[in-house]
């Protein structure tokens, strides 16, 4: 690579608001931690833990996945892991926030501005909900690998919000989502150049879901309704999925000089996916089927007696919607590239339909802090709708 690295040094207004309203307010935009989303995405779009890898990375790593993605994006991983050290515990809690940037800050500063009126706070917020796309999904995963398997828990929480204006036209839910992945990989070829595995993951999940109706709001403004009716039940409808997903990942070895990998997987996802709720006739909750493509390279070199690995990835996302017209060609592209100094320090960077992805992360011993930022594209095309994610959380990694 031609471009300079630059190595970072590491160096390690309230609202007067009554005690009981702003408990309340705080509780509301819990359930109401919204995304606006137009166009016909499923529902479930954000239902899936993501890592700061993923996001940095621009979602580029079906070819080159890791630690908790194996259980995600692509199984045949579990046996074709790219560096030596190899965590076999893995706990993790991150939050993602997502939002327009243009329209987010002069709304918030709108909010903060507002003097002990309830009612103008929220036609801020319904402001701020509409127009910026402002939203959070917290997610608590964790995940036990072995030699050819692997399991895992994720916990997510998740609300949204569709249309436009608000509150007419406005259809919305909240979601939280239980998921217990069981994955099993299997190396088929094992060569002295080039090595095949074959990989699946079964992750049976439970889901409660509830419609948002955004004229709820209105009501509280005008004093109709209190912020408890709008909580009560709010999550009262169980879905249940068993969805599979199989992946391929074929590893070619010392290509160009020793310790040399090039990388190509394939996955196909959410095969008996959707959401439904048992012994009833309520329609199902669309999960994506998706075919996925994706090439990758490792490139280990030292620096002094500083080991660092270079990644480099490409893919194409959810193809079989390619073929069938629901999406372009350039919003399916994904780029990625990680640059991972011994075990202390990881940075990426990436291309997710064209909008930048960057992040990092830092490890000392058991513990990791990091952070990631992604825009990405949830219109059908590139341009249509962009939304960007902001992620923060922590990990313990032994």
């Amino acid at each position: 690579m031609q471009d300079t690295i630059y190595w970072p040094k590491i160096q390690l207004a309230p609202l007067k608001v009554g005690a009981t309203k702003m408990k309340r307010l705080a509780i509301l935009w819990f359930t109401l931690l919204v995304v606006s989303l137009h166009g016909k995405s499923p529902v479930t779009k954000f239902e899936e833990p993501s890592s700061f890898r993923y996001t940095g990375m621009g979602g580029a790593i079906t070819a080159v996945p890791e630690g908790l993605d194996i259980l995600v994006h692509n199984p045949a991983g579990l046996t074709q892991r790219l560096f030596t050290h190899r965590d076999r515990f893995i706990l993790s809690f991150t939050t993602q926030l997502y939002f327009k940037p243009q329209f987010l800050f002069p709304i918030l500063q709108d909010v903060s501005n507002v003097d002990n009126e309830l009612g103008q706070i929220l036609l801020n917020a319904k402001d701020l909900i509409t127009s910026s796309g402002l939203g959070a999904t917290p997610n608590l995963s964790l995940g036990y690998f072995g030699k050819t398997w692997a399991v895992g828990l994720f916990a997510t929480a998740s609300a949204f919000v569709q249309g436009s204006p608000f509150p007419l036209g406005v259809e919305g839910f909240a979601m939280t989502n239980l998921t217990l992945p069981v994955a099993y990989s299997l190396r088929i070829v094992e060569g002295r150049r080039v090595d095949i595995s074959l990989g699946g993951v079964f992750h049976p999940g439970i889901a409660l879901y509830k419609m948002i109706d955004g004229s709820d709001v209105d009501a509280i403004i005008a004093d109709r309704k209190d912020v408890d009716d709008i909580l009560e039940g709010i999550l009262a409808t169980p879905y249940v999925s068993f969805p599979v997903d199989l992946g391929v990942l074929m590893v070619g070895h010392d290509f160009l000089f020793t310790g040399t990998q090039f990388r190509l997987g394939v996955t196909l996802k959410n095969m008996f996916g959707d959401y439904f709720v048992p012994g009833q006739s309520i329609e199902p909750l669309p999960r994506d089927l998706a075919f996925n493509l994706g090439v990758g390279a490792l490139f280990p070199f030292s620096i002094g007696k500083l080991p660092i690995d270079l990644v480099v990835s490409a893919e194409s996302k959810a193809i079989n919607q390619l073929i069938s017209g629901s999406q372009t060609f350039w919003k399916s592209l994904a780029f990625g590239v990680e640059l991972a100094v011994a075990d202390f320090i990881r940075l990426w960077g990436g291309l997710s339909s064209g909008y930048p992805a960057v992040g990092g992360k830092i490890k000392l011993s058991v513990f990791s802090l990091g952070v990631s930022w992604q825009t990405m594209e949830t219109g059908p095309y590139v341009g249509d709708n962009p939304l960007s994610i902001f992620q923060v959380g922590f990990s313990f990694n032994f």
